[in-house]
């Protein structure tokens, strides 16, 4: 810029330390700039590292809008942007949300509130169009704003625009949605523009009705006398899955996963599957959430007394719009019988249930034939250890694995007083003891597991351990069995073939 220069990238914070490290540091910065505009330097290369800061210099230029926008699909060419406001109280000033079409916004709607919205005529609050070219870094004054940019766009983009942004009813403030030029994905920056008063605002209420149109002498003028930059956040799956290099998401966009139990661990990896990509998750549960399942549940406080699939499912679908969660309060060995159709076409079945009838019917199910994936997971107490077995597409049935009870036959800690299963006063029911930490390392091995049979990395029979720290089963009265740990190593998973056991062997 003219009155300094700008060491540090968009929100990177300059280093600390004494002043000589300071001062060394900045002196390396300046020495790879100088690099970009010595004699003999590549333009290229120079250009290319500037436009990966572009739009840091436009927000350094413009004021920040008091409203930020989420577009809830990327257009895939040049189109008006349909806009309502979030309509929850705390955020309807604050946030709109814009698409290229009002059934966008209302499957949006639907599943943000839980109901449908009555959108009859939405605003027409915003534009989105492709820059071809890079335009001019200086922002002009706003009055110059259509000079500055209409030049960077195609011929038909233009008219589009122009077409928009100078038409009766147009909106004093309009929302300019800038896609960089580039790849399908290149950023995005979001203008809004004013074209009245520059006093300060709280934000644009953008309801369900169309607004007011001005028309004759009350029309207002449409030349921009304010122009700021709007934070803006794409709703689109390839963004928001954008920081994983490895390919796993795009494999796992139309994986279908039912999750038979959705508890401390299974709710874990319930939303672990849901942010690396699968597409769809069935959820089954019976039970509600109740106050002593906060301390190692996803769910929290405001979810109490709800079914725990139910729940659960809103949580995942507030936070990540883009999965389809389908929740069935129920028992899975009911819905086997009277709702099959729940696992049909499911890539992989996870039971972290902790309890047997429900195993049992789906290892029942698998053996008949059942074209499935199953994957069983469970803690043992206080969550030292930690098994997952996986059967691929097939018939093999893990049911000799277990006694009659459900007990794994290949458990590597005993405990006094019941097996360290804790039973509930007055309910029949019983839990399995153990902070959210040691589950945190459980639900870890079984989603990575799920993952690997979900892209084809594992089609294989595997039994897979989690082991934390062994040496202090000792300190809760347990006895360990399982392998020994190499020096120094705190936390181990082992995958391995199912073993071979005979009735009677532990």
């Amino acid at each position: 810029m003219k009155s300094a220069l700008c060491l540090h990238g968009f929100r990177e914070k300059p280093i600390t330390g004494t002043p000589e490290t300071v001062v060394h540091d900045s002196l390396l910065r300046l020495g790879v700039i100088l690099d970009f505009v010595r004699a003999g330097s590549d333009p290229a290369l120079r250009d290319a590292e500037f436009r990966k800061e572009f739009t840091t210099y436009w927000n350094m230029q413009l004021e920040a809008s008091p409203q930020d926008i989420l577009l809830l699909k990327r257009p895939q060419s040049a189109c008006e942007l349909f806009a309502i406001s979030d309509p929850r109280p705390s955020r309807h000033s604050r946030t709109a949300w814009l698409a290229p079409s009002v059934n966008s916004l209302r499957t949006y709607f639907k599943r943000i509130v839980g109901r449908n919205a009555k959108i009859q005529s939405p605003l027409v609050a915003g534009f989105y169009v492709k820059l071809q070219t890079y335009p001019d870094v200086k922002f002009p004054a706003p009055e110059h704003l259509l000079d500055w940019l209409t030049p960077h766009l195609s011929g038909s983009d233009r008219k589009k625009f122009l077409s928009w942004f100078s038409g009766k009813g147009s909106l004093a403030n309009r929302l300019v949605v800038l896609e960089l030029p580039g790849s399908e994905r290149a950023p995005m920056y979001c203008l809004d523009v004013r074209s009245y008063s520059k006093q300060p605002d709280k934000g644009r209420w953008y309801g369900f009705r169309s607004a007011r149109r001005w028309s004759g002498k009350n029309q207002p003028s449409h030349s921009p006398v304010l122009v700021r930059g709007a934070v803006l956040n794409i709703l689109d799956r390839n963004d928001i899955l954008s920081r994983d290099l490895s390919g796993t998401a795009a494999n796992l966009e139309k994986a279908k996963v039912v999750m038979v139990g959705v508890g401390s661990l299974g709710s874990t990896v319930a939303l672990q599957l849901a942010r690396s990509g699968v597409g769809e998750i069935v959820l089954i549960d019976p039970d509600i959430l109740e106050s002593a399942n906060l301390g190692r549940h996803v769910l929290g406080v405001d979810d109490l007394a709800r079914p725990k699939s139910d729940a659960l499912a809103e949580r995942i679908t507030q936070d990540l719009p883009t999965v389809k969660i389908v929740p069935y309060m129920d028992f899975a060995e009911l819905l086997l019988i009277k709702n099959q159709a729940i696992f049909q076409n499911a890539d992989l079945v996870i039971v972290t249930t902790a309890d047997w009838s429900s195993e049992v019917a789906l290892w029942r199910n698998k053996s008949e034939g059942a074209q499935w994936g199953l994957l069983q997971a469970w803690s043992e107490p206080h969550s030292f250890v930690g098994h997952s077995l996986l059967a691929p597409k097939g018939t093999p049935d893990g049911r000799y694995l277990f006694d009659d009870s459900g007990n794994f036959k290949l458990k590597y800690t005993e405990w006094p007083d019941g097996g360290g299963v804790v039973p509930l006063p007055g309910c029949g029911q019983t839990f399995i003891p153990g902070g959210a930490s040691g589950m945190a390392n459980v639900a870890s091995m079984v989603t990575q597991v799920a993952l690997r049979s979900l892209t084809g990395q594992l089609q294989k029979q595997a039994w897979s351990t989690t082991i934390y720290r062994p040496q202090d089963v000792a300190n809760y009265e347990g006895k360990y069995f399982g392998p020994d740990l190499a020096e120094g190593v705190q936390h181990a998973v082992i995958e391995r073939e199912w073993p071979a056991v005979e009735d009677g062997d532990r």
